[in-house]
């Protein structure tokens, strides 16, 4: 194992603290996340980019779920997560047939894919989780088909007060946890790395043109629908 990838994989074990448990949580909110809105955005935007025969890239895909989805509603589909967190790949679910997971790290991304062969790519919560993300996107810029789309959601730069709103912590209460306090701001600057103009901006120079831009959770979140050029 690389250093790099090692350093990427220590930096989501601190990230998602107990990785078991968060990758049985990411199986238990599959349905709420990957919801209604989530579908009717992808038939709208998405759908139309496919294929007969599509090929679909997930960006962290975790244990697999969204593969798994896939496959159902695409009988034909070659769906093909990447994932480089070990307690991720340990609890990955049964895949179906046409779907597979490549380990691989972000960061340093070298998809096992022949260049213009992937029809559209999801990236749902990931990109707040990297240090950089300019080589994932120039890697899915590489492997998409001119017109192929990228939907992207993701937590992006809100104020303090905002963030704060959403914790049941009282961070200035006299007799809260020195490490409570140092978790939770650790939190706060990972889910704060970008704001969305900040995607936008990065996806517009790495081969993309952004098709819709749509705050989220009162701006907490961003979804963000781009097509390779």
């Amino acid at each position: 194992m690389n250093d790099r990838l090692r350093q990427t994989q220590d930096m989501l074990a601190r990230h998602h603290r107990d990785g078991e448990a968060f990758a049985q949580m990411m199986k238990d909110t599959f349905d709420g996340r990957f919801n209604e809105t989530f579908w009717e955005m992808w038939e709208q935007h998405i759908e139309p980019a496919l294929s007969d025969v599509p090929v679909i890239l997930d960006l962290g895909t975790g244990p697999g779920m969204l593969l798994r989805a896939l496959a159902a509603r695409y009988p034909k589909v070659r769906a093909i997560g990447v994932e480089c967190a070990e307690y991720m790949l340990e609890a990955a679910v049964d895949l179906p047939e046409g779907c597979e997971t490549i380990a691989a790290d972000l960061h340093d991304p070298h998809f096992p894919l022949q260049d213009s062969v992937v029809d559209a790519a999801v990236a749902s919560m990931v990109l707040h989780e990297m240090h950089q993300p300019v080589r994932a996107l120039r890697e899915v810029a590489r492997c998409l088909k001119a017109g192929g789309c990228l939907y992207m959601l993701d937590w992006v730069r809100a104020p303090l007060k905002q963030y704060l709103d959403d914790t049941a912590l009282d961070v200035f209460a006299t007799d809260t946890p020195p490490e409570a306090l140092e978790d939770l701001f650790i939190h706060f600057i990972e889910h704060n790395r970008f704001s969305a103009d900040d995607l936008v901006f990065m996806l517009e120079n790495t081969g993309f043109r952004v098709l819709e831009a749509t705050a989220l959770k009162d701006g907490r979140q961003a979804r963000i629908i781009a097509e390779k050029l």
